[in-house]
């Protein structure tokens, strides 16, 4: 017997907004992934170009330098990938909160807002958000394995398949918004990226920024020699490295916690229990973006019991004594 909700289920319609993801026009389709591709490959190369002038003494010579000029620009890029769209996340989230049950899934007959500003803003996320995907992908997939493997490529793969999924049927609008919050925890790992490879420049500003955080106290002693100044400047830099990880590990912990493991796993709640809502968007689709949602909630729950055993040190097992 049908649910109370799924009576009287309102009609699922197409809307042809300026953003629109249209699935049956494939030059549009085409010509807007290149767009949205440029948007992040654009700023990308500006600042490969910046990171190769600034090193470009040592650059010619290869090694270090030259990878990290190289790397830099798509760990900026994911930087600043993650902190747009993770905002124009929570933006959605706040503006379809308190949508209609049915409002919050798919584009339908009875839909409450009649200025559609907020559907035009979710579809220009979903551009903006699969444009990088794919850019990215690309990277990663010419630079193999340097800038992630297998399971980036996997991971970048199921996003692009939700990305167009979702976008050519119009659904999934509210779980869409607490899908991209959880990016606010990437910028974490690209801050964490940039301090292991700066130690390896051995890089004075880890720490100048340590010890501006007191995080780090200086082991240089004011009438040392030069040699021994210099060779405490180094161990200092491993040190401020060290110390900036693990504070940088431990937010990440915490963010982690609260965006994919607490916001994600009471979103795909709601989205379980609300099941009857989306039962009219087209079931292959629908079968689809759940048993992703389904697999990304396992996902994270591995992920941070890992992090709860390796950077808190719970649940592991215990030391012998001695």
């Amino acid at each position: 017997m049908p649910s109370k909700l799924a009576r009287g289920i309102p009609r699922r319609v197409r809307y042809d907004g300026p953003y629109s993801m249209n699935l049956r026009d494939p030059a549009r389709f085409a010509r807007t992934l290149l767009v949205n591709a440029l948007v992040w490959e654009v700023p990308r190369v500006l600042v490969g170009f910046a990171y190769r002038r600034r090193y470009r003494a040592t650059c010619g010579k290869g090694g270090k330098h030259a990878e990290f000029a190289a790397l830099a620009p798509s760990h900026v890029m994911s930087f600043v990938h993650a902190v747009v769209i993770s905002v124009l996340g929570l933006f959605i989230m706040r503006e379809t909160w308190n949508y209609p049950i049915y409002d919050k899934f798919y584009v339908n007959d009875r839909w409450a807002d009649p200025s559609r500003f907020t559907l035009n803003v979710i579809e220009l996320t979903n551009w903006l958000f699969f444009g990088y995907m794919t850019d990215d992908l690309a990277h990663v997939l010419v630079k193999y394995p340097k800038l992630g493997k297998a399971d980036m490529v996997a991971h970048h793969l199921v996003f692009i398949a939700c990305a167009i999924l979702a976008g050519g049927t119009q659904s999934f609008l509210f779980p869409f918004s607490w899908l991209l919050a959880g990016e606010l925890s990437t910028p974490l790992l690209a801050l964490r990226w940039f301090i292991r490879t700066l130690a390896g420049l051995d890089s004075p500003t880890l720490a100048a920024v340590a010890t501006r955080m007191n995080l780090l106290q200086s082991r240089r002693d004011a009438d040392a020699d030069a040699d021994a100044d210099a060779e405490a400047k180094t161990a200092t830099a491993k040190e401020a490295a060290g110390a900036l990880e693990a504070a940088v590990t431990k937010t990440f912990v915490f963010v982690f916690f609260v965006v994919r493991v607490c916001v994600f796993g009471a979103g795909l709640a709601h989205t379980l229990r609300f099941h009857a809502a989306h039962a009219a968007v087209p079931a292959g689709a629908r079968a689809a973006i759940m048993s992703i949602l389904l697999a990304g909630a396992g996902l994270n729950a591995f992920w941070f019991r890992l992090m709860i055993v390796k950077v808190l040190g719970f649940g592991g097992k215990r030391e012998k004594r001695e």
